[in-house]
């Protein structure tokens, strides 16, 4: 039979034949279109990718079959196992996997699957655990129907083990289990290790290369551990359909998320964790009213140091400068991809340059500002999610400008750069000192250490708060020269910070502290002792289980 001519279709299956003569399988997806779940040339081969490698379980559970070409092979590399449960959304694809099955294996065979097409959710067999058994997915049928098979993910994955993992009313005075899904991120590694110093045991859920497969890494992490806490930075390691997030709810596992940025633009397009599970800490203040209002418990958490950053602060004549900055130009071409999803005419973009003007003049006030901008721009925007890219675009756009006007002005001061030489060379010309890109944990430390003053200039997404370099600077040893923010008073006393007011006053500010190396010397120290008192992230870390645990010991 050719590949133009399939055979009967039957309930929103037909199966066709591939250039080589296997058959293979196309459905109705749920989106309403058509999806084939094999390969037209080989299906054969491409099944080797789906194949289940040694695993310790004893039951296989195959969510997702096609037409079961991977089925005999993960049994061989399973001789052990004598059961395995077929979850198939079509039942004529359960019947033709499970036959394919029979064919030279004699063990127990299920099938989960509806008695009729669109027939809901039929339940699984009864006596499961979720720690003996191995789920199998097969990617093309999860795509195919993916809210159907989300059933099952979260099911098995739970399955004999729901409840609360343990007794939350000591948790917090206990060595506890923290699961942290792990993708390098910013701020992640400082988490675990501001963790371990607590003397937690960490469980790093390694998602590195694994985007879409967030789901299946939970599913098999918690068939193995009953962590006591999840811990994710910014969303990272969750799948965008809030599978991994309902898994930890049925389970009983707090769930918390801290927000290092801004929670709206990373929030767009993902499926929001049941809030009933969820514990929400920001960086920043002022988004804890729009958070609270989705019905989420929220905290204020700011940044911190990492105490191991100290070991790599050795004075280094490579890194020697009087003024320095560590950091991007923002000329790489971020504000461009931002640009692509609202429509770019010389209207909008006159608007977002006066808006830019706007913005920086109300530094302290920006996000209510831009609240306003956006509505006033609304005739140029089509809909939400131009709206939202044109809010971020602002933001970013206003950073960008006052960056490199602060950053100007001190120019004739010898401001040395640090990263980024190439996009600092187009900004400023070819004359500055731009230097390498530096090593955050490796050689940023020494940058701090051997510089006399370090130039801060923080981010307009950020009205309140301080990022990171405010605690890592004085840690290091380094005296830091930063702009004011709200913060600051709530974290050090005025003689632990030196500050400038604004884009006029940094180059005599810079001057003045550039003269008087024995005050920058206590400033510095001053810092230092705050820091290690109260702003590591093992103080952040030990805040954020005491509230996300005590909430969770608290009845509702």
């Amino acid at each position: 039979m050719s590949a133009e001519q399939p055979e009967a279709p039957s309930s929103g299956v037909r199966i066709m034949h591939g250039r080589r003569g296997h058959p293979t399988a196309l459905v109705m997806g749920e989106d309403g279109i058509e999806t084939c779940l094999h390969s037209l040339y080989d299906p054969i081969r491409e099944a080797g990718s789906f194949v289940a490698g040694p695993v310790d379980a004893a039951v296989l559970v195959f969510l997702g079959t096609g037409l079961g070409y991977h089925l005999p092979r993960s049994l061989a590399n399973n001789p052990h196992v004598n059961r395995v449960i077929l979850v198939e959304r079509h039942p004529e694809l359960a019947e033709l996997a499970a036959a394919r099955l029979c064919q030279g294996w004699n063990g127990r065979i299920e099938v989960v699957t509806p008695s009729t097409p669109g027939g809901g959710f039929p339940p699984v067999p009864e006596a499961l655990d979720a720690a003996a058994l191995y789920v199998v997915p097969h990617p093309p049928s999860l795509r195919a129907h993916p809210a159907w098979y989300d059933h099952y993910r979260i099911l098995l994955a739970t399955v004999g083990r729901t409840g609360p993992a343990a007794d939350r009313t000591q948790a917090a005075g206990r060595p506890l289990t923290i699961l942290v899904p792990f993708e390098a991120y910013y701020v992640q590694r400082e988490c675990i290790h501001g963790l371990e110093s607590l003397g937690h045991r960490v469980v790093v859920l390694d998602c590195r290369g694994r985007e879409g497969d967030e789901a299946s890494l939970f599913g098999e992490a918690l068939r193995g551990e009953r962590p006591d806490l999840v811990l994710s930075i910014n969303m990272r390691g969750l799948d965008r359909r809030g599978v991994a997030a309902q898994m930890l709810r049925r389970l009983g596992i707090p769930l918390a998320l801290w927000f290092v940025d801004s929670p709206e633009f990373i929030l767009y397009g993902e499926a929001l964790p049941p809030a009933d599970g969820c514990h929400v800490f920001l960086w920043e203040k002022s988004y804890l009213p729009a958070v609270a209002a989705q019905g989420y418990r929220v905290s204020h958490l700011p940044l911190a140091a990492d105490v191991r950053l100290a070991g790599a602060a050795r004075v280094e004549e490579r890194f020697s400068a009087g003024l320095s900055f560590v950091g991007n130009s923002l000329a790489s071409g971020f504000l461009a991809r931002l640009a692509v999803k609202f429509p770019v005419t010389a209207q909008v973009m006159a608007f977002a340059g006066e808006a830019v003007e706007r913005i920086i003049a109300a530094r302290g006030d920006q996000l209510q500002l831009v609240d306003q901008l956006v509505a006033e721009g609304g005739r140029f925007l089509p809909d939400d999610d131009a709206r939202l890219f044109f809010r971020a675009y602002l933001l970013h756009s206003a950073t960008s400008a006052y960056r490199t006007r602060l950053l100007g002005q001190l120019l004739p001061l010898g401001l040395t750069f640090f990263g980024d030489p190439d996009g600092w060379r187009k900004v400023f010309g070819s004359a500055i000192d731009a230097r390498p890109d530096v090593n955050y944990f490796r050689e940023t430390p020494a940058v701090y250490a051997s510089s006399a003053v370090n130039v801060n200039a923080t981010s307009l997404q950020m009205p309140h708060t301080v990022n990171q370099r405010v605690f890592d600077v004085p840690l290091c040893g380094g005296f830091l020269l930063t702009d004011r923010q709200g913060a600051l008073g709530e974290l050090f006393a005025e003689n632990e910070v030196a500050l400038y007011d604004g884009i006029s006053d940094v180059a005599e500010t810079a001057r003045c502290y550039l003269e008087r190396e024995g005050l920058r010397r206590e400033i510095a120290e001053r810092a230092r002792r705050r820091v290690l008192g109260e702003h590591t992230y093992g103080h952040r870390m030990r805040k954020m289980i005491a509230e996300v645990l005590g909430a969770a010991a608290r009845p509702a």
